[in-house]
């Protein structure tokens, strides 16, 4: 164990959690790029491998989100992926 982890101080889970998914788009992410490294891969899942971007997008867009659940509003206009900020405000009444 790090200092540095010695002397975190707590979070709350919202900010947890987006810890988390910026850690699984990551992984995601890194996926993405070893699948694309080769041609045939590439050339045979390009669609499949540009969704895997979109879901980095999307799990990013949430972490951000889940940071600041206070002024949900704001924080939907900051959604970069329309269907996505299309499907969030319809499913909060906002809009």
């Amino acid at each position: 164990m790090s200092v540095v982890e010695l002397v975190r101080k707590p979070i709350s889970l919202p900010e947890a959690l987006a810890d988390e998914l910026g850690i699984a788009s990551r992984l995601l992410a890194d996926l993405a790029y070893d699948l694309g490294a080769d041609e045939e891969t590439l050339r045979r899942h390009l669609v499949s491998i540009q969704k895997i971007d979109q879901v980095t997008q999307m799990l990013l867009i949430v972490a951000d989100l889940l940071k600041t659940l206070e002024e949900p509003e704001q924080s939907l206009e900051s959604v970069t992926l329309a269907d996505m900020a299309e499907r969030l405000r319809g499913a909060v009444g906002v809009g």
